[in-house]
């Protein structure tokens, strides 16, 4: 007798190899049956006996191929005895019904297997720049509807040849039922275009060539890659010059692309970790520290002792780096702008930046720039959750309710729930600039649509100004349920939910500015509560924030303010004169505003002010710049630690950086640069970890949730660590999702989902 089982299976099921998958193991076992596509997951219809049944359905889960994610395998309904029973497993096309929660799989790095055929000259592929199969290339950049079938996708402009068709039918081939399979007859094509002229140079065989032959030459190209484009020339002191006087950009720090792993630890050390982060499927950049010897002008990223580095992931660039040991590969936008993805935008765009544009004509459906990953020892901090990691979900602990989050302003995402997934989109940049916000918009509306999500509840953080939940509002409508949510509440559901704590925690969160509860700005906080509610139990010592944003880009002014709290009016502006002759006719009238500014308990703004009386720098040019630039002088030997002051009120406990700004003033021109960044990220450690022991004491919880933009900073995070574990506390950080901002849609996802179950209990 024999059985008939059906099964739904969830998760990043599709564009993987999965249905192929399925069909070999039901031949290997002797099964009979179906497999399709739908879009709540992969339909798999099983006849054999129960033996094979249980057989099968356990190894669909251990045998799974690499790049699967499985969330469920689920029956549907129970086993159903029938005399007689298919004679063959059959793939069947695929179905579209009216719930979408298949989850899409990610962009992935190009397979050994297929670099070898492009490298093989009796191969019909051979120096191919889109050669792909089940195992790798586009997938999330050029999907436009579910179930992810070619038609689907911007390969439907490109109809297969015989060759490739046999191939995609063919359940014993590689390239069995791979979306975007393609070959040089049928597929899509490179050519090089003159810059401001638009003169085409060279198409398909020797554009290529061409295209490394003027990056040789000392030449700035724009070449069209898998999320959008990138902006190339050679790491010398020339070129790199000159890139930086057209794009505008005089000190962030540009990203390299090494050849090979051998030519990348030429540069930089890399960690096991790092090196394993570098070489798998995601291929992200990977921050990693610089190497004294390494062969790049010190203009590729200035005041760093790192270099973000990342090996080649599509075909296209292995062609490219062929002759080029290393290239600047640098997103092509503006800052804080979405990456420019289609041929007309870079040909509008950049053609008063780069010499020439390697275009070709595969659409990009869903731009995404590169990720950025780091380590602290051997824990990985994303810097950036983008190619290779979105869509990939944040699993929760148990099913939520449909919630939309529309996410912060700066480092913008957004998120929803489905089912026991959180899905983030990728970084989508400033929503202060006018055409990321309307990428935001068109983004979310092709996700809404995509899954065809309605949600019970949308979160929205609860600045007044924020543009994310002016979008929101504008494409769900009015009559949906918004929830405001603090800023830095969601950064600590966020963790909460990524390690799946349902109690009570500490939250050290950690970030710029954040609207608080109390109409301050937030930025420097110790919370208590869980996804529900929170209380804040300590902060640091707030301070007026002169100028306000302007405070941002010109970090003595915050510093100035310290002075100020800590010396006294006229003291202080005596001591900022002296450290700032160049401001000395406009701190009067600076301070005299004080009370006009915004008050501030920002940590961000903390680094910012210390790097300014220690004389990195008085003004930046890009987000982050002062802190990141005392976290690259900070002298790992030195064995001083700045002072910090603890005490209590009514509102908690204060972390008091007066003496440590007296510190600094008193020592700066004695004991120098590295020994003040060394001393001051050893003497916050301490005591940010004191502050949290003391409200453990207190509440009786030991986990601490790490979570904002300043835990980007390795240094501290790896100080605190270790001085949390030595005092008896539970530190908890990211290692799914970035610290910094794009954090925040998840942890609004997981306060709404939190609200939603208490309404309903």
């Amino acid at each position: 007798m024999y059985k008939k089982r059906m099964l739904i299976v969830t998760g990043v099921v599709q564009g993987i190899g999965f249905r192929p998958f399925c069909f070999r193991l039901a031949n290997e076992i002797g099964l009979s049956g179906t497999v399709s596509n739908t879009s709540r997951g992969v339909h798999i219809e099983l006849f054999g006996t129960k033996r094979q049944l249980d057989e099968y359905e356990s190894r669909i889960a251990t045998d799974a191929p690499p790049l699967a994610n499985i969330q469920d395998i689920a029956r549907v309904g129970p086993d159903e005895e029938v005399h007689v029973r298919p004679g063959e497993f059959v793939i069947q096309p695929s179905k579209a019904e009216r719930e979408n929660t298949v989850l899409i799989p990610p962009d992935i790095a190009v397979c050994d297997d297929c670099l070898r055929e492009m490298k093989d000259p009796g191969d019909r592929r051979y120096r191919y720049p889109f050669i792909n199969c089940t195992n790798c290339g586009p997938r999330y950049s050029i999907i436009r509807e579910l179930p992810y079938d070619r038609p689907m996708t911007t390969m439907s402009e490109f109809r297969m040849c015989p060759l490739c068709e046999e191939e995609y039918k063919n359940p014993g081939d590689r390239r069995f039922h791979a979306q975007p399979v393609a070959c040089p007859q049928c597929g899509p094509h490179v050519r090089l275009i003159a810059g401001k002229s638009e003169a085409l140079v060279a198409t398909s065989g020797n554009a290529l060539d061409v295209a490394a032959d003027h990056l040789l030459e000392g030449r700035i190209l724009a070449i069209k890659g898998l999320g959008g484009f990138h902006i190339a020339c050679l790491p010398e002191k020339a070129p790199v010059a000159l890139l930086r006087k057209r794009k505008q950009r005089p000190h962030k720090p540009f990203a390299v692309m090494a050849r090979d792993m051998e030519t990348a630890k030429k540069l930089v050390h890399i960690s096991p970790e790092a090196g394993q982060m570098m070489l798998s499927p995601r291929s992200p950049i990977v921050v990693c520290p610089k190497k004294t010897t390494a062969d790049v002008s010190e203009l590729v990223a200035p005041n760093q002792d790192t270099l973000g580095v990342m090996l080649p992931y599509t075909p296209l660039h292995h062609l490219i780096m062929e002759r080029i040991p290393v290239l600047i590969m640098t997103s092509a936008n503006f800052s804080e702008s979405p990456i420019l993805a289609t041929n007309e935008e870079a040909l509008e765009n950049l053609s008063g930046i780069v010499d020439f544009f390697l275009l070709h004509d595969r659409k990009i459906q869903n731009r995404i720039d590169d990720s950025v990953v780091t380590f602290a020892g051997k824990r990985q901090i994303l810097l950036r959750r983008a190619r290779g990691f979105v869509p990939h979900p944040i699993v929760a602990s148990r099913k939520l309710p449909p919630v939309l989050a529309s996410g912060p302003e700066m480092k913008s995402t957004f998120a929803f729930s489905l089912g026991k997934s959180v899905i983030s989109s990728q970084y989508l940049g400033d929503l202060k600039r006018l055409e990321t916000a309307l990428y935001y918009e068109k983004t979310l509306r092709h996700f809404l649509d995509l899954f065809r999500f309605t949600p019970r509840l949308v979160v929205k953080d609860m600045h007044p100004q924020y543009v994310s939940g002016f979008i929101a509002e504008k494409v769900l409508g009015s009559e949906t349920d918004f929830l405001e949510v603090q800023h830095h509440h969601a950064h600590m559901a966020s963790c909460l939910l990524e390690k799946s704590i349902e109690g009570p925690a500490l939250g050290l969160i950690l970030d710029g500015t954040g609207y608080g509860t109390d109409g301050t700005v937030w930025g420097g906080e110790i919370l208590f509560g869980d996804c529900r509610s929170f209380e804040r139990v300590g902060n640091l010592r707030p301070a007026p924030l002169p100028g306000g944003e302007k405070a941002i880009m010109e970090p003595w002014r915050y510093a100035l303010s310290l002075l100020v709290e800590t010396f006294g009016k006229e003291e202080g502006i005596e001591k900022a004169s002296r450290i700032w002759p160049d401001h000395g006719a406009i701190i009067p009238a600076i301070v005299a505003s004080a009370n006009e500014a915004p008050l501030t308990s920002s940590c961000g703004r903390l680094f910012d002010a210390i790097a300014a009386m220690a004389g990195i720098r008085d003004r930046i040019t890009y987000d982050g710049q002062a802190a990141m630039e005392l976290e690259a002088a900070s002298d790992r030997s030195a064995g001083g630690r700045i002072p910090f002051d603890i005490y209590h009120d009514d509102g908690g406990y204060k972390i008091d950086w007066r003496p440590a700004v007296e510190w600094v003033y008193q020592n700066r021109p004695k004991i120098g640069l590295h020994a003040i960044a060394g001393a001051f990220h050893l003497g916050l450690a301490e005591s940010l970890t004191e502050a949290c022991r003391k409200v453990s004491v207190d509440c009786g919880i030991r986990k601490v949730v790490l979570s904002g933009g300043v835990w980007q900073n390795r240094r501290l995070l790896a100080l605190v660590i270790s001085s949390m574990r030595r005092r008896n506390l539970e530190p908890l950080w990211h290692s799914a999702l970035s610290p910094n901002d794009e954090a925040v849609s998840v942890g609004q996802v997981a306060v709404g989902a939190a609200y939603l179950q208490d309404l309903q209990d």
